[in-house]
């Protein structure tokens, strides 16, 4: 479950995307225990599946992950986190930072995080809402994406006031 740290935080790191704290860095302070608390703990030990439901609270420093289901999938091969998928209510948090969805599923082998059904990620004022926002971590970029019906991609950028980045 040691990988499992690296997880909670590449998924909160969807929240920084533009805005964001510098990923590498941030990965580089692997030592940050995660606490997690739920209602139920299912552990497939020998199928490498576990799955935390109800209040789903997890926390690494000064981020906070929460969602009422989160299932992690490690390779059995390697023992490395494959897969998280988090599905209702989820809300990822840092300082003056959300990001919430419906889903957010992260993808170890591709380095992807990808934010499903009502996506929103706020920076102070700025905000972007999607059916889908999808970030890169490998690349550092965001692709959000309309649900083709009714929503569409909307985003709201405020100027830096003079002398701030």
């Amino acid at each position: 479950m040691s990988k499992f740290l690296l997880v909670v935080l590449l998924i909160s790191i969807l929240s920084f995307n533009s805005y964001a704290v510098n990923t590498k860095q941030y990965i580089e302070k692997k030592n940050l225990p995660v606490h997690i608390t739920a209602d139920r703990l299912t552990a497939f030990d020998k199928k490498g599946i576990y799955i935390f439901d109800g209040n789903v609270v997890a926390k690494r420093g000064d981020i906070t992950l929460k969602a009422d289901r989160m299932k992690v999938i490690k390779n059995l091969k390697t023992g490395q986190i494959s897969k998280v998928i988090c599905t209702g209510n989820v809300v990822i948090t840092k300082e003056d930072k959300k990001a919430t969805g419906d889903k957010a599923i992260y993808e170890a082998n591709r380095g992807i995080v990808t934010l499903i059904g009502n996506a929103k990620v706020v920076s102070d004022k700025n905000n972007i809402e999607a059916y889908r926002i999808v970030y890169y971590l490998n690349k550092d970029y965001v692709v959000s994406q309309a649900d083709n019906k009714t929503k569409r991609v909307e985003v709201t950028i405020y100027p830096n006031k003079k002398g701030k980045k």
